[in-house]
């Protein structure tokens, strides 16, 4: 039974009264550990048995910031199962963690240090959500991050549970809406919709007596958003609806999430559920929308419940069989589930989960078992032979080179060929799906092997040819990035204080810029070095500048804290975090960390390729 938040809080007393920062006082018991539960609906983490139970542990584990700790409570095979931590060293727990497997689903966090959780989050394979609780009654009241599959979820609890106020957490603020570039009079629409919510719903939920606390949930439909642009800044990244399955006894049936749009890192409603679809549509649904064929519907489960439980592959292809069985398995439900998918784009999905499949299952398996790769090529053939069917051709092709050469890139001709075999496709298939792909790994590739003129002609083919797709920032930066010598630097942007620095302000001056993230192994020494540079030539007017790159901030600070380094230290967060995806990032394509430009006194670049150990003589030169 989950016990109360208020009790829960004098339990967290209690284990603070334990000696939560202290090394020597008695850790709390198993049982007081277990206790804790999480307060959010249908979190899956670890919890041992009683006979289990007897071989866990609590230890004292230290926090990178000065006086902070946690207590962990890990079981027999050394696997966290709970963590509750005093992330600021005030001796207060503000964040409740909940392990699966040994790794972390669901945090719960008290951001205000009144012993409540106010956030709430969903990790790794638990899901990406993150929800807000701003008057911490345990229910959430908005949400920072939700996924539009997560938002089907979402609706179906909603609906079965009859909570309009979790309906209403997912709906688009005012502000958010005025900001959306929605069609005329759409906008009034969507509000006229939140404002008739309670009685919309209910007539929902009326015309819907099946969708009761009985009813199973089984999949949100797998479909792919629509993105409108009228070629202002702004594009409407959106869903017309989700159609989400349910069972109900031996029946099954469709629940409608409405339209739904993309704000940020989180989908938000601009209608009301409904048993029909969208009102909004922009496309008309899909015949496989409507639930003829139990055997289809069957293979899907099958398939979505293999997804909940996939092999954890190795980062680099090799050799592994879970892996390996794991994909031919699913390709084969996939394979049966295909020819009963009407034709359209949801077939066209499904046959690209098989390619997929099958070349997943070529790079992890050994090289004499071809099995994998002989079926995804006899795929491509028969799919070369439908005059209709080219972008699935192209797909399939792009896959089979990673199939082939990904294994063996160790191999210095395999590289060679891989790069040839690219170069082909890309003339192949200039406008295909996975073309901007195909270019940004030539222009690294040849960048990498010092081949930079042909590195910028990538690059710029992707820029110029795919403006709107993800990478093509990227390349242009990388391009930007290698005709940077004798050129001007431009940088400008927020500083790690919440200042705004601009590099016009070191003008007269050396500068050494130094791209760095906190995972780097040579970053420690890095700074070291930089240190003493600085020391030495200050006062000839050598300046620093630091870009770091981590995912948050919060870990860049962690790692100057005890790293510590004189200089200018830059940070700016994307859209999704910060990382090689970060606006600094992607102004000059930064590929590699650690990167070091050198900059002379006219504001030029001398050098956008150094190494700390040629640096000094560098500057001297440049001094």
């Amino acid at each position: 039974m989950v016990k109360s938040r208020a009790w829960q809080v004098s339990l967290a007393g209690c284990l603070l009264c334990c000696g939560l920062n202290s090394a020597s006082a008695a850790p709390p018991s198993v049982a007081q550990m277990l206790q804790f539960q999480p307060r959010q609906q249908g979190v899956n983490c670890s919890t041992p048995t009683p006979e289990e139970q007897r071989s866990c542990k609590v230890k004292l584990a230290p926090g990178k910031r000065t006086g902070s700790s946690a207590w962990v409570l890990e079981d027999g095979r050394g696997l966290p199962l709970r963590r509750f931590f005093d992330s600021n060293g005030d001796k207060k727990i503000d964040i409740w963690s909940y392990y699966k497997d040994g790794i972390e689903v669901y945090r719960e966090i008290d951001t205000n240090a009144n012993d409540r959780a106010d956030q709430y989050r969903w990790l790794n394979t638990g899901g990406m959500k993150w929800g807000v609780d701003s008057n911490e009654d345990g229910k959430i009241d908005g949400w920072k991050m939700i996924s539009a599959e997560e938002v089907g979820h979402e609706v179906f609890d909603a609906a079965v549970q009859r909570d309009l106020h979790r309906l209403q957490a997912l709906f688009v603020s005012e502000a958010e809406l005025r900001a959306l570039p929605l069609p005329a009079g759409r906008a009034d629409q969507v509000r006229a919709a939140i404002r008739d919510a309670a009685r919309r719903f209910q007539a929902t939920l009326d015309k819907m007596p099946t969708l009761n606390s009985s009813a199973q949930f089984r999949q949100v439909e797998a479909s792919v958003p629509h993105c409108a642009s009228d070629g202002g800044e702004e594009d409407l990244i959106h869903y017309p609806s989700r159609a989400i399955l349910f069972q109900s006894g031996d029946k099954h049936d469709w629940l409608h999430t409405g339209e739904i749009v993309k704000v940020g890192l989180a989908w938000r409603l601009l209608d009301i559920p409904s048993h029909q679809e969208s009102h909004h549509p922009v496309a008309q649904p899909h015949p496989s929308q409507t639930p003829s064929d139990p055997e289809a519907e069957k293979l899907k489960d099958q398939i979505a419940e293999m997804d909940k439980h996939p092999p954890e592959s190795p980062p680099q292809p090799q050799p592994h069989p879970a892996t390996v069985r794991f994909n031919l398995e699913r390709a084969q439900l996939v394979e049966k589930l295909v020819p009963r998918i009407p034709a359209g784009k949801d077939r066209e999905n499904w046959i690209k989960q098989l390619f997929d499949n099958y070349s997943a299952a070529a790079q992890h398996s050994d090289a004499k078992d071809r099995r994998a790769y002989t079926r995804l090529k006899d795929l491509r053939d028969q799919a070369a032979k439908d005059p209709g069917a080219a972008s699935m051709v192209s797909y399939a092709d792009w896959r089979l080179l990673w199939a082939e050469y990904a294994p063996k890139m160790g191999e210095v001709e395999t590289q060679k060929k891989w790069v040839d075999e690219m170069a082909k496709f890309v003339q192949a298939y200039p406008r295909a799906e996975d073309t901007p792909d195909a270019l940004f790994h030539l222009g690294m590739t040849c960048e990498f092997a010092g081949r930079e003129e042909e590195a910028k002609r990538y690059y710029h083919q992707l820029a110029t040819n795919f403006p709107q797709h993800h990478l093509a920032s990227k390349a242009a930066g990388a391009k930007r990035r290698l005709e940077l010598v004798g050129n001007a630097i431009e940088l400008h942007g927020p500083a790690l204080d919440g200042s705004t620095y601009n590099i016009a302000r070191h003008k007269g001056k050396v500068v050494v810029v130094y791209y760095w993230a906190s995972f780097c192994t040579n970053c420690a020494t890095d700074f070291g070095k930089l240190k003493q540079l600085h020391a030495a030539n200050a006062a000839k007017g050598l300046e620093l500048v630091f870009i770091n790159l981590d995912d948050q901030k919060s870990i860049c600070q962690q790692f100057l804290q005890s790293n510590p380094v004189p200089g200018t230290h830059l940070f700016e967060s994307a859209a999704d975090g910060g990382g090689l995806n970060s606006p600094y990032a992607i102004q000059y394509g930064i590929q590699g960390l650690p990167t070091l430009f050198l900059i002379g006194r006219d504001g030029k670049v001398i050098n956008r390729n150094l190494q700390t150990v040629d640096l000094e003589e560098a500057l001297k030169k440049a001094l």
